[in-house]
């Protein structure tokens, strides 16, 4: 009501702008300046003229109604295809993000929030669907694997230059080691890949440790070591020539990236779609990805 009668400098045509008697307008007023101990508005026989306290106060007032009345209209105007997809950072900072352009363009009514976390919050209640790592078993959940794991040793070729050559796993152990420290149990790391190859890692071997595997992955770009590289999630390193693999062997588990939703819930349409160009760009980058290095 102050905003009104300020604007319109009338109680009269604040009243009518809010539907409200004029007396209703003036009471309101008056028990905002008892409350204040300030008069905001100078009286006339036929008018009111602000005063200056009540100037200043229109500023902020105003001000703050504009800033309620634009959120409002912002959630009013959220778009209904809008959903929640969780990743882990690998996925999310190395394959998913530059793509989503793709995928906006092609679904223009679509709004994605988008969910970057290595741990369990990918699950969580509102999460429409989660893209992560395991084995494809969460109680209550549905899911269906996107692509396999596959790890393989990946380096800069001026990383190659620097500390090579090289003649098999054995060799890696003359480039410095850059490791995905993480709280994850089940990922891989330098240890056990190397262990998997006959390789044994002296304890005073240097690692580069990073908690963050899209940093990792820069870190090797950028020839400050080797590290290990999830097929799929790095292939676009793999086919510009950022990375190299330094050797033929590679690891394949029983784990892997899957699609997961909540077993009881109705897939929106919006959801669908977005699984369905998942699914379909994987295949098309699978088809024009990097060949495989070897088998172990």
């Amino acid at each position: 009501m102050f905003d009104a009668a300020a604007r319109h400098m009338s109680f009269t045509l604040a009243a009518n702008e809010l539907n409200v008697t004029q007396a209703a307008v003036s009471r309101q007023i008056r028990n905002l300046e008892q409350n204040l101990g300030i008069r905001l508005f100078t009286r006339g026989h036929r008018n009111v003229e602000l005063s200056p306290e009540g100037r200043m106060y229109q500023h902020s007032v105003h001000l703050a109604l504009a800033h309620i009345c634009d959120a409002t209209n912002e959630i009013r105007n959220v778009p209904q295809a809008t959903f929640v997809v969780a990743t882990d950072q690998a996925v999310a900072g190395l394959w998913l993000q530059r793509r989503l352009p793709t995928f906006f363009g092609l679904n223009p009514e679509i709004s994605v929030r988008l969910i970057v976390s290595d741990k369990e919050d990918c699950l969580r209640e509102r999460v429409d669907v989660a893209i992560i790592h395991g084995n494809g078993h969460w109680p209550g959940f549905k899911s269906r694997m996107l692509f396999p794991e596959e790890i393989v040793p990946v380096c800069s070729p001026s990383c190659i230059e620097k500390y090579g050559p090289v003649s098999g796993p054995q060799s890696l152990m003359n480039f410095p080691l850059i490791e995905h420290e993480d709280e994850r149990w089940d990922w891989m790391n330098w240890r056990v890949w190397l262990s998997m190859n006959n390789v044994e890692v002296p304890r005073e071997h240097h690692k580069l440790l990073i908690n963050n595997y899209a940093l990792v992955i820069q870190a090797a770009e950028a020839g400050d070591g080797v590290a290990l590289g999830w097929r799929y999630v790095i292939d676009d390193s793999l086919k510009s020539g950022r990375l190299v693999s330094p050797v033929n062997q590679f690891v394949k588990t029983k784990l892997g990236y899957h699609v997961v939703m909540h077993e009881t819930e109705h897939i929106n349409p919006a959801v669908e779609k977005f699984c369905n160009w998942v699914f379909s760009t994987f295949e098309a980058d699978r088809q024009n990805g990097v060949p495989t290095a070897g088998t172990r």
